[in-house]
């Protein structure tokens, strides 16, 4: 298979010997080309939007459309989003449609069920296995399908529709011919990715007493993603998964990532973009008709889906060029746009100048483009895939920050931050809020029988707070980020000195956990000396202790 090819067009310039130049497509596969016309597994548009509108000299464009082949074909190799398919048959419910609708689908071999929107009560499930709660007759009835098609204006659409794979609306097509050719795309075998891919060790859901998180499910705009609350598991459907992403920037913890370019595979993107002007484009914004001046040193940066971009992923784009972003896109996510408040916050603090511009039009782009620039001292390598999604910020903002104060940026909605108090007195550092928190933000320094606390790393869920053993002893606050050094430091919380064992000397507790079981014991012990004395032994004498008493009655 090639891997590179392009397809002459109106710009052709000296390229690089690694792609091959072709006057027009080949019924060949190849991998990455510039041309819709020719079959390739990837369709890079942004190649020639670079050569059409950029202003670098020749030499430059030439080396910057490999480094785009390049930095496609990265994606590829690292990518997750593996391909499967499932099983589709010809059983439709057509919804509030016409005579001749369905008349035209069953002529094309169709089995179709028309009903009325008020007949059915619900659907569930996902295409090829949907099912629909129908009353007929004033008696509930369950009927199996595989595509329900609707006709209903965009006001009146109901989201037990919309929210499963499977359910298309028919106003979205011009004809008969254009549903037609949607319908057999999709039957017999329907062809979907893996977009999210999960590690239930750290996130903040799962198996959990309580609740504390859950925000990707309360994200998701269809049933990709659903909670099962007795078990406290997150249940994935990838066949429903739109591929979106916006689950990816609301996990406060990072146990969700985007598949199509994990974390290894975006810290290799950047490294095709290290010093130079970066304008991130999802896949979705047509490239082809668009006129721009694009000053040097701008490459697009091609992303899948707009709504998975969190405040790690933008920040490193910012160290990995350089450069302010222009982020050309006609919708934010809830999570990408705090994580660009946040930054635009500090930026404007530290910098006097904006981290990342929003362009939703040509003419806004144009602007943005104007107002790009290298910002001094921001540049900064730093890769980690073993590092959470937190760690690889917090250190980011570390190199940033240094040594000086800008103040504090409040929590929002989705990208929260805050700080824990603790009464050091009624703490016993028995650790179970150490044992609660999954994301390091609490730890236990053995060296000092210390606990201690990263606020920096804290998603303030909570569950350390409810899984405290002592009343009123651990407290969280949800207050925001804090732009200063100790911010992102680990803070001595409580500490307390070892007991050892009467008996042998062994260190084996806090002295506060030793004190608190022998109160709360004291008085039921009170006419036995040895179990009094086993209070205050390790485990080993304890038990020595006690054979020892029994062999003396």
């Amino acid at each position: 298979m090639q891997d590179f090819i392009y397809i002459k067009n109106e710009v052709l310039i000296p390229l690089s010997d690694e792609i091959k130049i072709l006057e027009k497509s080949i019924d060949d596969e190849v991998l990455i080309s510039n041309d819709k016309s020719q079959k390739a597994i990837i369709y890079a548009p942004e190649i020639n939007f670079y050569l059409k509108n950029s202003q670098d000299e020749i030499l430059e464009k030439s080396k910057n459309v490999l480094k785009l082949y390049e930095a496609r074909a990265s994606v590829y190799d690292l990518g997750l989003d593996l391909e499967q398919d499932k099983e589709v048959k010809n059983r439709i419910i057509l919804v509030d449609s016409s005579k001749d609708k369905a008349d035209f689908l069953k002529k094309q071999g169709f089995k179709v069920i028309s009903l009325k929107n008020e007949e059915i009560l619900a659907v569930f499930g996902s295409i090829g296995e949907l099912c629909a709660v129908i009353l007929n007759e004033n008696e509930e009835v369950e009927i199996d399908f595989d595509i329900l098609l609707f006709n209903t204006d965009l006001n009146a659409i109901r989201k037990d529709f919309t929210r499963q794979s499977g359910c298309y609306n028919i106003k979205n097509f011009k004809d008969n011919e254009a549903l037609l050719e949607f319908l057999q795309s999709k039957s017999p075998q329907y062809k979907f990715k893996t977009y999210i891919t999960y590690d239930s060790s750290v996130c903040q859901y799962h198996e959990r007493r309580s609740e504390h998180c859950a925000k990707c499910a309360e994200i998701c705009p269809t049933t990709a993603i659903l909670k099962d609350d007795e078990n406290k598991h997150l249940e994935f459907s990838q066949v429903d998964c739109l591929g979106c992403g916006g689950c990816i920037s609301v996990c406060p913890s990072g146990s969700l990532d985007y598949a199509p370019m994990p974390r290894q595979s975006f810290f290799e993107l950047c490294k095709f973009y290290k010093e130079g002007k970066i304008l991130i484009i999802p896949k979705k914004m047509p490239l082809e008709n668009l006129n721009i001046n694009l000053p040097k040193s701008v490459l697009p940066f091609m992303i899948e889906g707009e709504k998975w971009l969190s405040h790690m992923h933008f920040l490193t784009l910012l160290q990995s060029s350089g450069a302010n972003l222009i982020f050309y896109t006609d919708f934010i996510s809830r999570g990408s746009s705090e994580a660009i408040e946040l930054l635009n916050t500090f930026f404007e603090r530290k910098f006097n100048k904006k981290a990342i511009f929003v362009a939703k039009d040509e003419k806004e782009l144009q602007e943005a483009l104007e107002k790009q620039e290298f910002i001094e001292s921001l540049s900064f390598e730093f890769h980690n895939n073993t590092l959470s999604t937190r760690e690889n910020f917090a250190k980011r903002m570390q190199n940033l920050i240094k040594n000086d104060d800008f103040g504090t940026k409040e929590s929002g909605e989705w990208l929260r931050y805050g700080q824990i108090q603790i009464n050091a007195n009624t703490c016993t550092l028995c650790l179970s809020c150490v044992g609660a928190c999954n994301v390091g933000a609490l730890i236990a320094d053995a060296k000092e029988n210390a606990l201690k606390f990263n606020a920096s790393l804290c998603t303030t869920c909570g569950y350390c707070e409810v899984s405290c053993a002592e009343k009123d002893t651990l407290k969280l606050t949800r207050s925001g980020m804090e732009f200063n050094p100790n911010y992102f430091e680990y803070k001595t919380m409580a500490k307390d000195d070892l007991f050892a064992c009467i008996e042998c000397g062994k260190e084996f507790a806090t002295k506060k956990a030793v004190e608190k079981i022998a109160n709360l014991m004291k008085a039921k012990f009170a006419n036995d000396e040895s179990k009094l004395k086993t209070l205050y032994c390790c485990a080993d004498c304890k038990a020595k202790v006690m054979i020892e008493a029994m062999k003396n009655r």
